[in-house]
């Protein structure tokens, strides 16, 4: 492989630094200094732009082509060429063949749609990106600016904008019926809860913080024991920045996506924040008083804090329990659930704006998002059916 990408820690101040070295363990000045202006974004978000850039350099080495070269020339690149990236890039970087034979063998040989156009959206900015440094060292008469966005343009229409791309699968929270079976499930006192009772409260937290909150894997994994807070309507789940890595071992410490925000919570979920702290993460004595300051840790002898193997480990064996009722149970559909609940508890209309600046608050969006809608397929659908019964009713029909 002639490039890879690798995550390391800075010692001086324990951030998470993403680098992408050459064959010869060297970093590559263009493609670093792309990924240096995310500085401020999450190691995540700068591993995945990373991993989308080492997969375009892999098919233009394939392809003999020096990108760098063709972008700064003029030539970029042809037709034939843009339609052989497009496949390229629809191919998952561990997939054993290029020529699935059988429906199983393709599942593992192709990413899905939003992965694939996350991915080509990364390399259209950064050719474009190249572009524009090029485009300014030239004079202002040099029909290069003009003909590097066209490039562009029509690159992104051939890599986006065609047929099925534009359609992404839908993605549902939970029923009703699957919430309150897994709630079920989960109870500490539940004699069929199939987790050790050293961690069963710590599970049944999770999956109500999760639900109740609509908190990302990240924000839940990121919360230290002080984020319970006292405010003057009740409590609430204070989310901040992972500001202890220094002290986190995971090697892939979690983060807050967004800003730092108060989510308010029941009396009942921050009793039940306060019976964790003081009890079953007490009880792992000195091993858990010494573990990073983070609320939740695993289940080893000597704690440390919980991954997000842990949150999937927990969807793993409900959906191994009871396959009817969790086929495909994934941490995602619990913060899709949280604003379905919230459509249909809240009763405002979903397209007004009190109703979306109240979604954005609680979900951790800017003030102008609109990606709300997204997360509340079930409800729009509930709420549609119930109007359409009004109107059956209305007429006898």
């Amino acid at each position: 492989m002639a490039y890879s990408v690798r995550l390391i820690e800075v010692e001086s101040h324990g951030d998470r630094e993403v680098i992408v070295c050459d064959k010869d363990g060297m970093p590559p000045i263009d493609i670093n200094m792309y990924v240096a202006r995310f500085r401020n974004r999450s190691h995540a978000y700068r591993l995945k732009i990373s991993n989308s850039i080492v997969k375009l350099y892999l098919w233009a080495i394939d392809n003999q082509i020096d990108l760098l070269e063709r972008m700064k020339s003029g030539e970029f690149l042809t037709f034939v060429e843009m339609e052989s990236l497009k496949e390229y890039l629809r191919y998952r970087v561990n997939a054993k063949t290029h020529a699935p034979q059988t429906i199983e063998i393709a599942k593992n040989t192709f990413i899905s749609i939003d992965t694939y156009r996350q991915r080509a959206n990364q390399i259209l900015n950064y050719l474009e990106f190249h572009g524009n440094v090029f485009a300014g060292s030239r004079k202002k008469t040099d029909p290069y600016a003009k003909r590097m966005r066209d490039f562009i343009t029509q690159f992104r229409q051939i890599l986006i904008e065609r047929g099925g791309l534009k359609h992404a699968k839908q993605r549902y929270g939970l029923t009703e019926d699957q919430v309150t079976k897994l709630l079920w499930w989960v109870n500490p006192d539940n004699p069929q809860n199939p987790f050790q009772d050293r961690v069963r409260l710590r599970n049944q937290l999770i999956v109500q913080i999760l639900i109740l909150t609509g908190v990302r894997e990240g924000e839940l994994l990121s919360m230290r024991p002080d984020a319970l807070i006292k405010k003057p309507y009740g409590y609430a789940l204070r989310l901040s920045q992972n500001t202890t890595l220094d002290l986190d071992p995971r090697a892939y410490p979690p983060n807050v996506k967004t800003y730092t925000r108060d989510i308010p919570i029941s009396d009942k979920v921050a009793q039940m924040i306060d019976t964790y702290i003081s009890t079953e993460r007490k009880l792992r004595g000195r091993a858990a008083a010494k573990a990073p300051p983070y609320l939740l840790l695993n289940s080893f002898k000597e704690p440390k804090p919980m991954t997000y193997r842990g949150v999937y480990h927990i969807c793993e064996r409900l959906r191994k329990l009871d396959p009817d009722m969790f086929k495909g149970l994934l941490p995602y559909q619990f913060r899709h659930t949280f604003n379905d609940l919230i459509v249909l508890a809240s009763g405002l209309d979903v397209n007004s704006e009190e109703f979306k600046n109240m979604q954005r608050e609680l979900c951790g969006w800017s003030s102008d998002s609109e990606q709300g809608k997204n997360y509340t397929k079930r409800a729009r659908e509930i709420l549609a059916s119930e109007y359409l019964q009004k109107i059956s009713s209305r007429f006898n029909l």
